[in-house]
């Protein structure tokens, strides 16, 4: 197979548009205009998650390949190359979302169990029928323009999510990565302590008793970050919060997050996000105000809490 590049959906020419946050269709409808074969190519921001439930095939994983017998889950994070070949019979969804675009816990739990691409096999999972049915309603969902639609998919991508973490845990156990996955937890939760005055590796390193070589190396491992561009992405889910679900100001965000310009604040956040404070959160709201979801701004900034 050829290896892609790709910024929209496979076999799509156009890039998403801005307003892009989820997308669901079976493997059935999109894998069948290419004879069931999608080539290897990989998404720069985008995260997928297949749930297989009839047919068979192969997967192919950031150079690995593994045998699809359903049930499985299929996790493939943005930046890995996967391609998958498929039976005539193939049963299943595949969603794609932008990962910023989900809440924080969601956004952490794919951080630390999905770091690579994992072909999860379902068929002593305890919590199987929970899981297909989360996706089956994410399907179903996706068809209709019903008010609350973005924000009930948000809840069911919550829900398969946390199950998918659990199905992935005794994979990370049997790696020997759970000392890994909780030294990177305490990471960061030192990380959210000191959100107001990011400290440098060594403090880190440090606190958690390692070398600042052995620290860049986990985090690395863990979530394909270095530790510097990790700080970085949990700012800008805090001030994503702040944004939307405060009524703080842009120079207060700026200022709870340790920077004392907000010129500079704005800088960063464009740079991370591709739009101003002002106007991601205008475009959130707007997105909530489509989908039929009530607004219900806090008081007080969340960051005021950590002071």
């Amino acid at each position: 197979m050829r290896l892609a590049a790709s910024e929209g959906l496979y076999g799509e020419e156009t890039v998403q548009g801005t307003d892009f946050r989820f997308h669901c269709e079976t493997l059935f409808s999109r894998s069948s205009l290419h004879r069931f074969e999608i080539g290897l190519h990989r998404h720069a921001a985008f995260q997928q998650i297949l749930y297989i439930w009839g047919g068979e095939g192969d997967a192919l994983l950031d150079g690995r390949t593994e045998a699809i017998r359903p049930p499985v889950a299929i996790v493939v994070p943005p930046g890995f190359e996967h391609g998958f070949r498929f039976s005539r019979d193939i049963g299943g969804v595949i969603v794609t979302v932008l990962p910023g675009a989900l809440p924080a816990s969601v956004q952490a739990l794919l951080l630390r169990n999905f770091h690579r691409p994992v072909l999860l096999p379902l068929r002593d999972f305890p919590d199987g029928e929970r899981l297909r049915s989360g996706f089956e309603q994410i399907s179903v969902e996706y068809e209709t323009r019903e008010t609350g639609r973005d924000a009930i998919i948000e809840g069911q991508l919550a829900i398969v999510t946390g199950l998918l973490a659990r199905a992935a845990r005794p994979l990370l156990e049997g790696t020997g990565e759970g000392l890994a996955e909780q030294r990177f937890e305490l990471l960061l939760s030192l990380i959210a302590r000191h959100i107001r005055d990011p400290q440098k590796a060594e403090f880190y390193a440090q606190k958690l008793g390692l070398s600042e070589t052995h620290l860049n190396r986990l985090v690395r491992s863990v979530s394909g970050l270095s530790l510097q561009r990790l700080i970085a992405k949990r700012q800008i889910e805090i001030a994503q919060q702040e944004l939307i679900f405060t009524v703080s100001s842009v120079q207060m965000i700026a200022e709870g997050l340790g920077f004392a310009d907000p010129a500079y604040f704005n800088r960063f956040f464009k740079r991370e996000t591709g739009m101003t404070p002002r106007g991601w959160r205008l475009a959130e709201q707007r997105k909530m105000g489509d989908s039929g979801a009530r607004q219900v701004p806090l008081q007080t900034s969340i960051l005021a809490s950590s002071r």
